[in-house]
């Protein structure tokens, strides 16, 4: 580290100061949990889906100050939850088209009741939309990981919606049976 850029006080060494810097990095990342628990809790309350920063900051034990140091407004919130759970997905995805369906379908499965709460809210579009803002910039690739994508999310949200879900497993065969003919990445 460059100790002209960054001036520290001369009590703090080095070892001290990237220690006080992950320890913030830590105290962050468990901030930013709780307003996306606080979030879902609201969203699955059948009695009050209200959204408000105030009631964010009741519910996840943390104050209006922390709340802006983290995010610019509530939906930046949703962005986050979503992105996290997208972020998991594509953690998933390998070169088998059959195993790579089940693997999302399960971890959706997991996650079932979140990703109702999100649609029964009226924030279905915001999942493609987060989805969507992790793939690559442009090229080739872009274009057939979105047609992946767009399938998965039409496939996902019909599938919560349903009053008795299918297994991940026949959700994964009925979207093999469809796209087993698209490439996975572009073929040079």
């Amino acid at each position: 580290m460059d100790s002209a850029r960054y001036p520290f006080p001369s009590f703090m060494n080095e070892h001290q100061l990237e220690t006080l810097r992950k320890n913030n990095e830590e105290s962050r990342d468990f901030v930013r949990s709780c307003f996306r628990f606080a979030l879902m809790i609201i969203l699955k309350d059948k009695s009050d889906t209200r959204v408000t920063v105030s009631r964010l900051c009741k519910i996840a034990g943390v104050s209006r100050t922390a709340f802006y140091r983290n995010y610019r407004d509530v939906e930046d919130v949703l962005e986050d939850e979503i992105k996290l759970f997208g972020l998991n997905l594509a953690g998933q995805i390998g070169t088998d088209v059959y195993e790579n369906w089940l693997a999302l379908f399960k971890l959706a499965e997991g996650k079932i009741e979140d990703i109702r709460a999100i649609v029964a809210a009226g924030y279905e579009y915001k999942i493609l939309e987060v989805f969507l803002s992790l793939l690559p910039a442009e090229g080739e690739n872009r274009t057939i990981q979105t047609i992946w994508l767009s399938l998965f999310h039409s496939m996902l949200i019909a599938w919560v919606k349903e009053t008795k879900p299918k297994k991940p497993e026949e959700m994964a065969r009925i979207a093999y049976k469809y796209t087993q003919s698209i490439p996975l990445v572009a073929v040079e």
